[in-house]
C-alpha cells in the first residue's frame, strides 16, 4: 500500500469514517426496505426462487438459492426479510470497496472510493438494497478485484497458490452469480499480456488452477442448460448478439440511462480516469501515489464491460438495462477514489463541494422516490396525467383478497396462473406457494420451469391479466380449457387513488393438456404450444373425399385419405415459451377436419 497521507485532517482514521458511512447507508437501506413493496424484478426473483434448481433460464442460480434458503430458513416471505441478505450483502461490498482503494492508495481514497459508490443511484438502491443478482456479484467481483490487485501489485504473489486459489474461489461465485464474471478474466489476461512482470503467470500452474476452479464452481449453470435445450445461453447470447440492425436512438438511451442511473457527475470522472489509467501504462503510478500497476489493471477489468454494454444498444434491444455496466463502474470508482484523494490533498473545498452536492442530491431523490412510493403524496402535490416510476413497487393486495373470497386458495386441487412472467412475479406474492402458478405465456422466463403442466390436467383454477379488455385473453385460453369467464375485474389503489387499473380475474375449468382439440372444423386448426412442451403427435379424422397433405408448424407431416383417420408424429421442437403453430390441409378443397386430437411431452 503507498504511504501518501491525503487525509483531509491528519488525526481521522479513514478506516473508522467508512465504518460509519457504512453504517449509516445501512440504516437508510433497512428503513428502505421496510417501506417499499417488492419491485418488477424482485417480485419475478421471488416467484423464479419458489423452486430449486440447479439453475435458471434468466441468470445463473446464485441470488436465487439465497432467496430460497432465506425463504426456507426463516418461514418468512415479509419483504424486509427477504431483501436482509442482499442489503447485508452490500455491506461487504462496501467495506471490500474500502480495502481496494487503500490497497491501491491509501485509506482515504478507501472512504472517498465508499462514498463514491453509496452516492451512485444504482448502487445505493438497486444493488444495495433490492432483490437482485447483482448483490452477489458485486461482493464477489470486489473481493477477485481484491486478491488479483494483491497478486499483480502486492504480496498475494509470494504466496501464489493460496491467492491464485482464492482468486478463483471469488470468480466462480462471481460466475455463479452473472455472467458478468468473465469480464474479471479477461481483464487479468489482458493485464498479464501487457504488463512485462506479469507475464510470468502464463509459465505458472496456479492461475490455470484458479481458472479450473472457477468453472468447477459454476458447473451447475452448463449441466443445467444441458438438460434444458441450452436456454439460458441462446436467451442471453439473443439479447447481445441479436441483430436488428443499427439504431442509433438506442445507443443514445443507453448512454443517456446509464449516466442517469450511475449519476452523470460520477460516471463520466469514472470513465475519464479510466481511460487515463490505460494510457498512461500498465506499470505506471497512476494516479499520484498509488501503487504501481494498480489502476491499469483496474481498469482493463472495469472499462470493457461499459463499452461492451453500452454497444450492445446499438444493434440490440437492451430496452432499459441501463444497469448492466455498473460492475465495470465500481472497479473504475477505485481509480477516481484516488484520484480524488491526491486532488483532496491540495483542494479539499472542491472534493467537498463535489461529493457533498453529490450524496445530497442522491438521499433528497431517493429519500422523495421512497416515501411517495409508501404513500403516493406526489400525486396529490402533482394531479395529472403522469408515468409513475413508483407503480411498479406496488403490492396487488386488492387480487389476492379478491382470490381469497373466490376461494381459490381453500381447494388444494386449484391453481393461479398469468400469462408472463411480469404479471406472475406480481401475482406469486399473493398466493405465496400455497398454489402452483402457470405462465401460460410467450415469454414466462424462469417461471416455466416451476410447473410441470402435464400435472394440472383436469384442474381448475384463475388467471389474472392486465388488460382493459379481457376477451383477447379469454379467446387464448379457451382451447386449454371447456369454459374461461371473467370472474372479478380488480383495481389497485395507493391512498384512494387508483394507480393499476383493469386487473381481470378469469375462471379456467377443466385443463386440457392434451387430448382432443374443441371446436375443429375447417381447414386449418391452430394449435397453443405450451410453455416448454411440444406437440408430439397428431391424430383425426377428415370429411370429403381425395388424397391431400397435413402440414404441421410449415412442415410436411405427409399425406391422408378423406373420410379416413389419420396419425403422425411430428418434428415440433420444444421452446420455453407458448406459441402458436397451425395444422392445416393443402390439397383437394373438398377434404376438411372433423376430429384432431394431440399429444405433448
Amino acid at each position: 500500500m503507498a504511504s501518501t497521507d491525503v487525509s483531509p485532517r491528519s488525526s481521522a482514521n479513514p478506516a473508522v469514517w467508512a465504518l460509519v458511512l457504512i453504517g449509516v447507508a445501512l440504516v437508510l437501506r433497512l428503513w428502505g426496505a421496510t417501506t417499499i413493496g417488492l419491485g418488477t424484478g424482485e417480485a419475478y426473483y421471488v416467484s423464479s426462487a419458489r423452486e430449486l434448481h440447479l439453475s435458471y433460464f434468466d441468470q445463473p442460480p446464485l441470488s436465487l438459492w439465497i432467496i430460497w434458503a432465506t425463504m426456507q430458513l426463516t418461514g418468512s416471505e415479509a419483504v424486509w426479510v427477504l431483501r436482509l441478505p442482499f442489503v447485508l450483502m452490500f455491506v461487504v461490498t462496501s467495506w471490500l470497496v474500502y480495502r481496494l482503494g487503500e490497497r491501491v492508495h491509501s485509506g482515504w481514497a478507501g472512504f472517498y472510493a465508499v462514498l463514491i459508490l453509496n452516492a451512485s443511484a444504482i448502487f445505493s438502491l438497486s444493488v444495495g438494497s433490492w432483490l437482485q443478482p447483482d448483490a452477489p456479484m458485486m461482493l464477489f467481483w470486489a473481493a477477485t478485484c481484491l486478491v488479483l490487485v494483491d497478486i499483480f501489485c502486492g504480496q498475494g504473489g509470494e504466496r501464489p497458490w493460496r491467492s491464485w486459489l482464492l482468486a478463483g474461489l471469488w470468480l466462480g461465485l462471481t460466475l455463479l452469480s452473472k455472467y458478468h464474471g468473465a469480464f474479471i478474466g479477461l481483464g487479468a489476461a489482458i493485464f498479464m499480456l501487457a504488463n512485462a512482470n506479469a507475464r510470468r503467470w502464463f509459465a505458472h500452474p496456479a492461475p490455470y488452477a484458479a481458472a479450473l476452479l472457477a468453472l468447477v464452481i459454476f458447473l451447475p449453470v452448463p449441466i443445467w442448460n444441458a438438460q434444458n435445450h441450452w436456454v439460458s445461453f441462446a436467451f442471453q447470447g439473443g439479447r447481445a448478439l441479436a441483430e436488428e440492425g443499427w439504431d442509433w436512438a438506442r445507443l443514445i438511451r443507453m448512454i443517456v440511462g446509464q449516466l442517469l442511473y450511475i449519476v452523470p457527475w460520477l460516471a463520466l470522472p469514472a470513465i475519464w480516469v479510466g481511460l487515463r489509467a490505460i494510457f498512461a501504462g500498465p506499470r505506471a503510478q497512476y494516479p499520484e501515489g498509488s501503487v504501481p500497476g494498480a489502476a491499469a489493471l483496474l481498469a482493463y477489468i472495469g472499462v470493457p464491460p461499459v463499452i461492451f454494454f453500452t454497444l450492445v444498444a446499438l444493434w440490440s434491444d437492451t430496452q432499459f438495462h441501463f444497469h448492466w455496466q455498473a460492475p465495470g463502474y465500481m472497479s473504475l470508482f477505485i481509480i477516481l477514489a484516488a484520484a480524488t484523494a491526491v486532488i483532496a490533498r491540495r483542494h479539499a473545498w472542491l472534493i467537498r463541494s463535489w461529493l457533498g452536492a453529490t450524496v445530497a442530491v442522491t438521499v433528497l431523490l431517493i429519500g422523495a422516490l421512497l416515501s411517495h412510493a409508501a404513500t403516493g403524496w406526489a400525486r396529490q402535490a402533482f394531479p395529472g396525467q403522469w408515468e409513475d416510476p413508483t407503480v411498479p413497487q406496488m403490492a396487488w393486495t386488492e387480487v389476492g383478497e379478491a382470490l381469497d373470497r373466490l376461494g381459490a386458495f381453500a381447494n388444494p386441487a386449484t391453481f393461479v396462473g398469468s400469462l408472463n412472467w411480469i404479471d406472475c412475479g406480481y401475482l406469486d406474492a399473493q398466493t405465496a406457494g400455497r398454489v402452483p402458478l402457470p405462465c401460460i405465456g410467450e415469454d414466462p422466463r424462469n417461471i416455466a420451469f416451476n410447473v410441470d403442466l402435464a400435472d394440472l390436467a383436469g384442474r381448475s383454477g384463475y388467471f389474472v391479466t392486465r388488460t382493459s379488455d379481457p376477451q383477447a385473453a379469454i379467446a387464448y385460453l379457451s382451447p386449454l380449457f371447456d369454459s374461461v369467464t371473467l370472474a372479478e375485474k380488480v383495481d389497485i389503489h395507493r391512498n384512494g387513488l387508483v394507480e393499476i387499473p383493469d386487473l381481470q380475474i378469469l375462471a379456467a375449468t377443466n385443463f386440457h393438456f392434451e387430448g382432443p382439440v374443441p371446436g375443429v372444423s375447417g381447414r386449418s386448426v391452430s394449435l397453443l404450444e405450451l410453455p416448454r412442451t411440444a406437440i408430439t403427435h397428431v391424430e383425426g379424422e377428415l370429411s370429403g373425399s381425395g388424397n391431400v397433405e397435413l402440414w404441421f408448424d410449415g412442415a410436411l407431416l405427409g399425406s391422408a385419405q378423406g373420410s379416413a383417420p389419420f396419425a403422425f408424429d411430428t418434428t415440433a421442437g420444444w421452446n420455453v415459451g407458448a406459441r402458436n403453430v397451425t395444422l392445416e390441409i393443402r390439397g383437394d378443397e373438398g377434404v376438411q377436419f372433423t376430429n384432431v386430437s394431440i399429444t405433448r411431452q
